[in-house]
């Protein structure tokens, strides 16, 4: 038998509901998580070096993502 039990006594309308509400608090959560590991990462490297971090550059022939930079035919 397990320990965890997920047949909740309500109706579908109200699992419904929850379940949206906390499909959105994990992606919130996780959105939130992402973002601030980004910022922690980028501040810490232009602390170390002279010139700072490209995050994010969009060019005819490439993007840069974290100062790497991807051509497009390499996709």
């Amino acid at each position: 038998m397990s320990p965890f039990n997920f047949n909740v006594a309500m109706d579908d309308k109200r699992k419904l509901c929850r379940w949206v509400w906390y499909t959105i608090t994990a992606f919130v959560l996780t959105t939130a998580f992402v973002a601030g590991f980004v910022t922690v990462y980028v501040n810490s490297y232009n602390v170390m070096h002279k010139e700072p971090m490209h995050v994010l550059e969009i060019y005819d022939d490439g993007v840069v993502i974290f100062d790497n930079y991807y051509r497009y035919e390499n996709f």
